[in-house]
């Protein structure tokens, strides 16, 4: 006997095995897989029951993403390009970063303090501004010293 014939014939023992052998059996069957059926309903009907809203809801005003950036002149630019863009997804539109975050220097919306964006960036304190780089950048006191290094020789 062939493989096919023989697994054909294990299929049909199985069929035949799960099948009800007599009236009795199959009536019984029948009415068992209604109940089930009828409880799946019952159970769809009130799932989609209740994740509708109530009929005659008024809705809200959804929250845009750029209602978090308050209508200042300054922030013009940072809640257009949040108006328009894409909400889903994790892509960059145009290589551009989606940042909704407000800097502590300029109070503008859009960037960080640090970042090349800030107004502020190379201006304020000089000072300041270098202790904050030395202190930010692990690899500054390696390549100071390395340029002492190479001055004493």
């Amino acid at each position: 006997m062939s493989d096919r014939k023989r697994r054909r014939e294990e299929r049909e023992e199985r069929r035949d095995k799960k099948r009800p052998k007599d009236a009795r059996e199959e009536e019984k069957y029948q009415k068992h897989t209604v109940k089930l059926s009828q409880e799946v309903q019952k159970l769809k009907h009130v799932e989609t029951f209740y994740e509708k809203p109530p009929p005659g809801l008024i809705k809200e005003d959804e929250e845009k993403p750029e209602d978090c950036i308050p209508d200042a002149p300054g922030n013009e630019n940072a809640r257009d390009f949040l108006a328009h863009a894409p909400t889903r997804g994790l892509w960059m539109p145009l290589g551009k970063e989606v940042k909704v975050m407000q800097c502590w220097r300029c109070k503008r919306y859009g960037h960080r303090t640090g970042d090349r964006e800030c107004p502020f960036f190379i201006k304020g304190n000089q000072k300041l501004e270098h202790f904050r780089v030395a202190h930010e950048d692990p690899m500054y006191d390696i390549i100071r010293e390395n340029k002492r290094n190479e001055k004493e020789t």
